[in-house]
């Protein structure tokens, strides 16, 4: 049986790469198409009156085009922003509540001895865990022969974190941080950004 977890990260991993690719196509089909309209109709003024303008006249309307041009590639980038935002927003939530629900199952204490297997837990160290998590963590513990303090803190789904200030060591598996650092993975890999007075 596959962990759990893989699968989780799995289907996420495709559902942020179909989202990036989704805008990806959007914004190159929009930008395509608002570019080739604003060429055509300068291009058919220009013909009809090209031997009444004078040469700076020229010059300006060329500057304006490629000004109209890219505020309305502006604008199309702008609008899909805001819809990947709204897809990215809906399919957060859709993880938060799938992780909820994964950590009533029993392949929850499961993800938490496979990252405790990840550890080299020494004496002075100490775990930090949901208060409702707390008699699970040291239930774990003991099956591996270790007594390391278990303290509650706040974590808003689950996991666990691992520090050992001696060692100035800190572990973390805790759900909702290895949910955000995939969001994250996604912000900065999807190749569409938008930066002040230009856009990529």
């Amino acid at each position: 049986m596959e962990n759990y977890e893989d699968e989780l990260l799995k289907a996420i991993d495709q559902d942020v790469r179909s989202h990036s690719e989704i805008v990806t196509k959007r914004v190159n089909e929009e930008t395509d198409s608002l570019m080739d309209d604003q060429i055509s109709f300068y291009k058919e003024g220009l013909k009809k009156e090209t031997d009444t303008y004078l040469e700076s006249e020229l010059n300006d309307l060329r500057l304006y085009a490629a000004t109209e041009a890219s505020r309305a590639k502006m604008d199309t980038k702008k609008k899909l922003l805001e819809m990947r935002t709204s897809l990215m927003e809906d399919l957060m939530h859709e993880v938060k509540t799938e992780l909820r629900a994964f950590v009533k199952t029993p392949a929850y204490a499961d993800y938490m001895k496979k990252h405790l297997d990840d550890l080299q837990v020494s004496a002075e160290g100490y775990f930090e865990v949901r208060e409702n998590d707390a008699d699970l963590m040291k239930k774990i513990l003991q099956e591996k022969g270790l007594k390391n303090e278990v303290r509650s803190v706040y974590f808003s789904i689950g996991g666990f974190r691992y520090v050992d200030e001696k060692a100035g060591m800190e572990y973390s598996c805790a759900l909702d941080e290895k949910r955000k650092e995939q969001f994250a993975w996604f912000r900065d890999h999807s190749r569409f950004k938008l930066k002040e007075g230009n856009a990529e």
